[in-house]
């Protein structure tokens, strides 16, 4: 995978990958479309089945050709429910209309066998439609708990207004089904009927578009056409074969699909608008800042600036002294004079005793498994591993501290040694001076260094684990005084749980970043690459992605993701019970962590990481984001430490919460 543009838009940060250079082809040469119905009829939806399509995920039915205007059969539903039993590799789309019977606050529940997913728009109009509610894998009818994806985030729907939305799903072997039920003011949870659906039907271009805007549509298709050096075509309306809303020339150039609907409501280039928007206000669709100013496109025309014109970014909207393009920057409002940017002091790093210790699978730094403080490295192992979660073999560690010269006055020399059962590599201040990267029986290796009173030096040590016994020890020595010195009492390590920006190699990544997700803090590797998608480690920090997964992650220099849930001290079960079990309770957050409101429904789910040892909370449950406790059954006796995280209905994650304990007997 490639990734041609990661930009952070407020709170969201949005990774754009596979991109694609275009080549124009002939109009005349795209397939063409199927026929819709010409009017939406109440009380029905249809079906289109596609066949002889293998594979279980929605991407493999929407990468098809005949997707999704030439499908192998039709048939008409009365609610939302398919029970299965058709057939193998086939794929199907559902589209049509909703229409609520109240106002109020409604959800969603998916269902399927396999991938299924709902789209929904905010409006009548495919182009609002966005991703609602999805099955990942499989799930059983009617069930909708097994995926927190299953269900939606509320959503705020008008009576009488109509809805579109779209069911796309994919069998690959075995069982086939799928259904979407809902809940809102009135309605208990139940599969949606025929009482609440219309059918989708053909747009066309209505008697009511105006002389105004079909000029304006008339001047952008030839303004495309003379650019790209095509012949006038005088046909109006212009050529639209998937009528969608978008010149099919407009299409090509942009590296849409000009039989595909679906790609309307589609934003390659991640700046908030829509294609079918991009095509009507006149920006460009491969470019997310048209006009080069720092703002995207979607944010200028969501506060009535022009995306085309780059100088309104150094104006001040809301007159608050900060210009429009700071404001952006900052994420406030740029119409509310009382919501400016704040000037943070940066907080002072904090340092623990020790060395941080990254534990990896594998003997180059594989897959991290755990990041922990070490107050020494003195491990001996034996055959066993260093935790229950990593190998016995074929594993490597990385520790970095920071070594403060003990004495208190001129200069003395030190020794530092390593002695380990495989191979070591020592560096001092990100230089490399010892490297022993071999298979050995247990040696030690020495490094000798002058040192001013109170000088430090980074050291970082590195150490695998091919097969049979592991050692790994570290120790210093003042050759001026021949006193052997304390790992506690010399070595710190910056916090790795706390959110800072000093980076002391300079390579654009914070430190305690670096630390907790496995890089090196005191060498300079943000080019370095620790993925199959070819991300550099500075791409995921800028982006907010693992390094090694690029799963969502927390940044330390913006408070993008959501503020930390208040615990309370968990509950064990009466000692007397024999089904041992802890109930955790917790206080949602009202604000995220840069001061912003959060709303319940913007809640989406709960991580609860759990584990016998405060330093492996590697064990992990999911909670709905509308409980506020949840209860663990059957756990050993012993003590269990618990923390929580938060993650929104945009994917975002905030911070762990600070660890609670509680007794099991």
């Amino acid at each position: 995978m490639s990734v041609c543009k990661v930009l952070g838009v407020g709170s969201a940060v949005i990774l754009i990958s596979g991109c694609q250079s275009w080549q124009f082809r002939g109009i005349e040469d795209l397939p063409p479309t199927a026929a819709l119905p010409e009017d939406s009829e109440p009380g029905k939806v249809e079906v289109r089945y596609f066949d002889g399509i293998s594979g279980s995920s929605v991407d493999d039915l929407i990468s098809q050709e005949k997707y999704p205007d030439n499908p192998d059969e039709v048939v008409e539903l009365t609610s939302l429910q398919v029970p299965g039993g058709r057939t193998d590799n086939y794929g199907s789309l559902v589209r049509g209309f909703i229409e609520p019977p109240q106002d109020g606050d409604y959800r969603f529940f998916v269902a399927g066998d396999d991938e299924t997913q709902l789209w929904l728009s905010t409006s009548d109009n495919p182009a609002d439609v966005s991703l609602a509610a999805s099955v990942t894998g499989y799930s059983n009818p009617g069930y909708y708990q097994k995926y927190s994806s299953q269900t939606s985030a509320y959503k705020t729907l008008s009576a009488g207004k109509q809805y579109y939305f779209e069911i796309r799903h994919k069998e690959g072997g075995g069982g086939d089904h799928f259904d979407v039920a809902w809940e809102g003011p009135g309605i208990s949870q139940q599969i949606i009927d025929s009482a609440y659906l219309h059918s989708w039907a053909e747009p066309v271009y209505g008697d009511d578009v105006s002389s105004g805007e079909a000029y304006s549509l008339g001047y952008r298709v030839g303004f495309l056409d003379g650019s790209e050096g095509l012949a006038f075509n005088p046909d109006y309306p212009p050529l639209d074969a998937d009528k969608d809303g978008i010149y099919d020339n407009w299409e090509v150039v942009y590296g849409l699909d000009p039989s595909n609907p679906d790609d309307a409501a589609s934003d390659p280039d991640g700046d908030l608008l829509s294609a079918a928007d991009e095509f009507l206000i006149g920006t460009a669709e491969n470019n997310p800042d048209t006009d080069g100013d720092g703002i995207p496109d979607g944010s200028e025309y969501a506060y009535d600036l022009d995306p085309l014109d780059a100088s309104d970014a150094e104006g001040d909207l809301d007159n608050d002294g900060y210009t429009n393009l700071e404001e952006y920057q900052a994420g406030t409002a740029l119409n509310d004079h009382e919501d400016m940017p704040v000037e943070e002091e940066e907080p002072e790093p904090q340092f623990i005793a020790g060395f941080t210790g990254q534990y990896f699978e594998g003997t180059s730094f594989d897959r991290l498994v755990l990041t922990q403080v070490n107050e020494s490295v003195d491990f001996n192992w034996g055959q066993g591993s260093p935790t229950p979660d990593m190998p016995s073999d074929q594993f490597s560690v990385r520790w970095s501290g920071t070594y403060t010269a003990p004495h208190n006055s001129g200069s003395n020399n030190y020794e530092f040694t390593v002695r380990t059962n495989d191979g070591v590599r020592l560096y001092a201040n990100g230089e490399l001076v010892i490297d022993d990267w071999t298979q050995h029986a247990p040696t030690s290796f020495s490094y000798e260094r002058s040192l001013e009173a109170g000088e430090p030096l980074n050291l970082t040590i590195e150490y695998f684990e091919d097969v049979g016994s592991a050692v790994a020890q570290y120790s210093a020595r003042n050759m001026t005084t021949n006193e052997n010195l304390s790992t506690a009492s010399t070595v710190t390590t910056p916090d790795y749980t706390s959110l800072n920006s000093q980076d002391t190699d300079g390579d654009g990544i914070p430190d305690t970043w670096e630390l907790r997700h496995g890089l090196n803090a005191w060498v300079p590797d943000a080019d370095g690459v620790n993925n199959n998608d070819g991300i550099s480690n500075l791409q995921a920090y800028d982006s907010g992605l693992d390094p090694y997964t690029l799963e969502t992650v927390e940044t330390d220099s913006d408070g993008t993701t959501g503020e930390e849930p208040e615990t309370t001290e968990p509950e064990p079960s009466d000692p007397g019970t024999t089904d041992s079990s802890v109930t955790l309770s917790w206080t949602a957050p009202s604000t995220r962590m840069d001061g912003s409101s959060i709303d319940l429904s913007e809640i989406d789910y709960y991580i609860i990481n759990y584990g016998q040892s405060e330093s492996d909370l590697s064990r992990e449950q999911n909670v709905g984001g509308d409980l506020m406790s949840y209860t663990f059954d059957g756990l050993a006796s012993g003590t269990w430490y618990f923390t929580i995280r938060v993650v929104d209905t945009n994917g975002l994650t905030s911070a762990p919460s600070s660890p609670v304990s509680a007794e099991v007997q």
